[in-house]
């Protein structure tokens, strides 16, 4: 009653779940199997090899593991093994991003990388709460002119036209990435102090 919503969702992952129940769950539906919260090239390799027709890349928001690294920094080296697997092409096994997809150009460069398509949950959440229906509607069509404008800016006239040379990765492995100073906040406001700061 009083555990919270994550202890609560938490209770229903069975922790005995492994690479042989894929079998069972081929077995009852007919329906695509993808799994969700790979965080290596070696699980994405072990669910194609299983039959799946696809994996979610995420580190489910960073919730269970606020260090675990994001879909789009594992997203190079999942393309890079699944590409040099026997049998693999890009209809018969699709790589979804989830995470951290805020603006237009994080869906180019996952694109670029190698994924089918993106998850923008976070985003969805809030402009449904905040706007409703309209909210969404307005969210997804920032994301379309964000993702045209960059196209554009890129000189790919096509979603084919995108390729892994228009992104620079080298970062992705150091789990660090350059952000852009803000020089209004920087140069316009007063750093807040307090007693404690004072000492």
């Amino acid at each position: 009653r009083n555990q919270g919503v994550a202890r609560a969702i938490s209770s229903f992952i069975d922790p005995s779940l492994n690479w042989k129940d894929l079998a069972w769950f081929k077995s009852i539906t007919k329906l695509p199997i993808i799994l969700k919260g790979v965080q290596c090239a070696e699980d994405a390799l072990m669910a194609f090899r299983h039959g799946c027709q696809g994996v979610v890349l995420s580190n489910h928001g960073g919730r269970q593991l606020d260090l675990a690294r994001s879909g789009i920094e594992i997203l190079p080296e999942v393309m890079e093994a699944l590409r040099m697997e026997p049998g693999y092409t890009k209809d018969k096994f699709q790589v979804f991003v989830d995470g951290g997809i805020r603006r237009g150009a994080d869906i180019f460069k996952a694109i670029a990388l190698g994924a089918t398509a993106v998850g923008i949950g976070r985003p969805t959440i809030y402009s449904l709460a905040a706007y409703g229906r309209q909210g969404v509607e307005h969210m997804i069509d920032i994301f379309k002119t964000e993702l045209e404008m960059c196209m554009r800016l890129m000189g790919t006239p096509t979603i084919h036209d995108i390729k892994p040379a228009h992104v620079i990765t080298k970062n992705l492995s150091d789990h660090f990435a350059v952000q852009p100073q803000d020089n209004l906040m920087n140069g316009v406001y007063e750093p807040l102090v307090t007693q404690a700061s004072k000492l």
